[in-house]
């Protein structure tokens, strides 16, 4: 059998009557399922246990579950497989209702659980989407074994930063750094893209799929906040000069989890990654904000409008390489644009840094 811990957040308010009937409609679905367990309510707060076979336990959490629109922020604490014995075999579903209780037991009770919540909420803001996805779903990262797949690599960095390093308030670069990876990681998400690391300034990520339209799509959306953010920031803001440069690589990497106990990363190493970072910083020398590899372009199915940057001898690379960009896109004065943010981080338009 399979016992399955979960967490999530009411998506609106409950009142008795709507657990009443989640606990009825749960103990009919339970009983012709043969699943037992508990549902404990604590202020907006779902805490389940699940048990009976796998798949009925995978087939509840992430076709119901997952996807029911009372639940947000639902979150696997702990998932067990192989389990022989139930902890509640004589519960269909036993809910607890602790917003009702006073008494001190059940009280210190809720503390607990309240501090646990908020904990594993502040982890998981600090955790990489992949990582959490995995979580989410009950799967232990560590027990998934290396594996090598084809994706297209995305990577990201803001043009011109290692100036306003120098000259940003902590707050302002952290602000701008920031800005920048929302665009990023947001855009990625939404196209089914893993956020795999935030590199000081730069963003990692890949898409699994076949081709690599999604992951062009993505970028040209990232492109384009990117564009509306710098229309609509203030003279004296440095989001006024926010520009990204990307590269996209396309071919085979080894996916894994690396490092001792005291430290594991789940990501992707190979050649491709490199490729993809070195693309993008060669996005200055080429004046473009977008360079894509020839395997990327070769499996793309939409009709883009590719065009040739010529064959480059890029940094760690044995051979040259052809690169290519999109001719939808305008091309960026780098050294204009490096003028522009060193005069504006000189004048500080009379703010004082």
């Amino acid at each position: 059998m399979k016992r399955l811990f979960y967490v999530s957040r009411f998506a609106r308010p409950l009142a008795k009557r709507d657990i009443d009937r989640i606990r009825r409609s749960s103990v009919t679905f339970n009983r012709r399922n043969g699943i037992t367990g508990i549902l404990m309510c604590l202020g907006d707060t779902f805490f389940q246990v699940l048990e009976g076979k796998p798949a009925v336990v995978d087939a509840l959490y992430n076709g119901r579950i997952l996807l029911d629109s009372r639940h947000r922020n639902v979150f696997c604490l702990k998932s067990e497989t192989g389990v022989r014995r139930r902890m509640f075999p004589e519960w269909d579903m036993r809910v607890f209702n602790l917003n009702e209780e006073t008494e001190v037991l059940p009280m210190a009770f809720r503390q607990i659980l309240t501090a646990l919540l908020e904990t594993s909420q502040t982890i998981t803001q600090y955790t990489q989407p992949s990582i959490f996805r995995m979580l989410q779903q009950g799967v232990n990262p560590t027990s998934v074994k290396p594996r090598r797949k084809r994706v297209t690599v995305l990577f990201s960095d803001i043009v011109g930063f290692s100036r306003f390093a120098e000259r940003l308030k902590p707050a302002e670069l952290i602000d701008l750094v920031n800005s920048h990876a929302e665009v990023c990681t947001t855009r990625i998400d939404a196209h089914g893209g893993q956020v795999n690391k935030l590199l000081g300034d730069g963003v990692l990520a890949y898409f699994a799929e076949r081709d690599s339209d999604t992951a062009i799509r993505a970028s040209l959306e990232i492109l384009g906040e990117m564009q509306r953010r710098r229309t609509r920031s203030k003279r004296t803001s440095p989001h006024e000069f926010l520009f990204g440069g990307l590269g996209l690589a396309n071919g085979m990497v080894y996916e894994g989890t690396i490092g001792p106990a005291l430290k594991r990363d789940f990501t992707i190493l190979g050649n491709t990654v490199n490729l993809a970072s070195r693309l993008e910083s060669f996005t200055r020398e080429l004046n473009v904000p977008l360079t894509i590899d020839p395997s990327a372009r070769n499996r793309a199915r939409e009709d883009w409008p590719f065009r040739s940057l010529g064959r480059h001898k890029l940094k760690g690379q044995s051979k040259s390489v052809e690169i290519f960009s999109l001719a939808s896109l305008k091309s960026l004065d780098v050294r204009k644009l490096y003028d522009r943010i060193d005069s504006f981080l000189r004048t500080g338009n009379k703010r004082k840094l």
